[in-house]
């Protein structure tokens, strides 16, 4: 059998039904319906139907507790302790009284009546590592009482039994009077809570500071 020829008029015939066949294709697809897209939440609201809600197994979860905070955001606390009203903190302590005769190792450290004799000495020794930190540097003398207290304060309530307290050697202060150094025992030897304090070791501070042991609310023996 022999093969037809198309001729040029042929072609152009079948171009141009190609492109009338594509006209009309488009044409079609721009006629149909466009679905408008559902919004999240009917979305969220079909997919939730197929959840099925456990079962209430009758158990009870904890809450966890909130983590003690860190020696340096207690310590960074200070300007909130100073800022608050005192009367929480500093009820019934004074700044005065003559509290030497309470002192022991040249007035460098003490003992509460009913803590171990040798305290003191094995709170240099590190026998408990300091938790938290407070500095008193640049502070007035109540605003120091404040800080002082409300400090311990927070710190019984987390628990921590050692801390340090910087006051300084007083050459900053009018006629470089340790002005805080005396008041900062004065406080301490009212506070019930507080064990045991001694001069921190030079590493530690030295004389411009204090390692202050706190009482353990276990019930251990210190």
């Amino acid at each position: 059998m022999r093969s037809k020829k198309i001729g040029l008029a042929d072609l152009k015939h079948l171009r141009k039904e190609i492109r009338q066949s594509q006209t009309q294709a488009r044409a079609a697809v721009s006629a149909a319906p466009v679905a408008e897209p559902a919004d999240d939440g009917e979305a969220l609201r079909r997919a939730l139907r197929s959840v099925t809600p456990l079962k209430p197994s009758g158990r009870r979860t904890a809450a966890p507790a909130a983590p003690a905070p860190s020696g340096t955001a207690i310590a960074l606390r200070r300007a909130a302790a100073v800022g608050e009203s005192a009367a929480r903190a500093d009820a019934g302590v004074s700044d005065g009284g003559d509290v030497a005769h309470l002192l022991s190792e040249g007035g460098t450290a003490y003992v509460r009546a009913d803590a171990a004799p040798d305290t003191a000495r094995n709170l240099r020794r590190g026998q408990w590592p300091a938790g938290a930190e407070l500095d008193l540097h640049g502070l007035r003398v109540a605003q120091a009482r404040h800080a002082v207290l409300a400090f311990l304060d927070e710190c019984l309530e987390h628990g921590i039994r050692c801390v340090r307290i910087v006051h300084g050697k007083g050459y900053g202060s009018q006629g470089l009077e340790p002005v805080l150094k005396d008041k900062v025992r004065t406080w301490l030897v009212q506070k019930p809570d507080v064990m045991a304090f001694s001069q921190a070791p030079e590493r530690e501070g030295g004389a411009g500071a204090l390692l202050v042991l706190l009482r353990n609310h276990s019930g251990r023996r210190t």
